[in-house]
């Protein structure tokens, strides 16, 4: 695991290679109001009023807050439930808070109630969240809105990091949840989606999807993201619409082993019908 410090110097190369819009978060799940960082704020306590998870987790993006939230400081329930903060009730298991205005059978919204991602009831007291570059807590897990070229560019260097790629649970609801739970319990990078509560009330873009990195992979994402920014796989993508481009030299030999023909045809004279 890198150290703190390299963990902020490493969110810092993140963002300015990746040209974000607003911070990654370090993001850390707390057992006690005593682990606090001292530069938190707590909305209920320093604010007087309560937030949603999603709109904290902007504030830190956008403001370069640092800021804990307990069952008291939280204004929607589901990330109250999906972080283990209270128990899944039976009403909610049944469904009944998405029907009938976001699922149209009373059994499907149980289905999605039961298959939301949850931690264990009870074993953390609250969430903490702040800029990477500026974090003074070590984090269990990095979350950052990013465009698709920006996805798609963290995807590849997880691909160069291990060849593999992501299965992810995706939904159009809870997107903090999504974002946090599976990441954490899994140790794993994952995609999700922001969720109507994330666009409405915590400025999430309508190009922008959440990409979830664990902490312990940081070096080798930036290691990934050097090696691929020199060899021509990084940011800005060179944009191009022309038949038989030029191909890089594995994708040209494998095309021949494969009976493609990758020879450039010959010029010849374009003949243009008259309208």
């Amino acid at each position: 695991m890198p150290s703190l410090k390299e963990i902020q110097e490493y969110g810092t190369e993140l963002e300015n290679w990746l040209r974000m819009r607003v911070h990654p978060i370090a993001v850390k799940m707390l057992k006690s109001v005593d682990e606090v960082p001292e530069d938190a704020v707590i909305p209920t306590r320093d604010w007087g009023h309560k937030y949603s998870l999603c709109q904290s987790f902007a504030k830190s993006q956008r403001a370069n807050a640092t800021i804990a939230m307990f069952k008291e400081d939280m204004w929607c329930f589901e990330p109250v439930l999906g972080l283990g903060l209270a128990e899944r009730i039976p009403y909610f298991l049944e469904g009944r808070h998405r029907y009938p205005d976001s699922v149209r059978k009373l059994e499907d919204a149980a289905i999605w109630c039961q298959n939301m991602p949850y931690l264990e009831y009870g074993a953390y007291k609250g969430i903490v969240s702040a800029p990477v570059n500026t974090c003074s807590f070590m984090p269990d897990v990095i979350v950052m809105h990013v465009t698709g070229a920006q996805a798609s560019q963290l995807l590849i260097i997880k691909n160069w990091i291990d060849g593999k790629d992501l299965y992810c649970q995706l939904s159009g609801h809870a997107a903090c949840v999504y974002a946090v739970v599976p990441s954490l319990l899994k140790r794993e990078c994952a995609v999700s989606i922001p969720c109507k509560g994330d666009r409405r009330l915590a400025s999430a873009q309508d190009d922008e999807i959440l990409f979830t990195l664990v902490p312990e992979l940081l070096p080798d994402f930036i290691a990934g993201l050097r090696f691929l920014q020199e060899n021509g796989w990084g940011l800005p993508i060179t944009q191009e619409y022309k038949e038989e481009y030029d191909l890089k030299p594995a994708y040209s030999k494998l095309g021949e082993m494969l009976g493609v023909d990758v020879k450039k045809s010959p010029p010849h004279e374009q003949k243009y019908q008259k309208i």
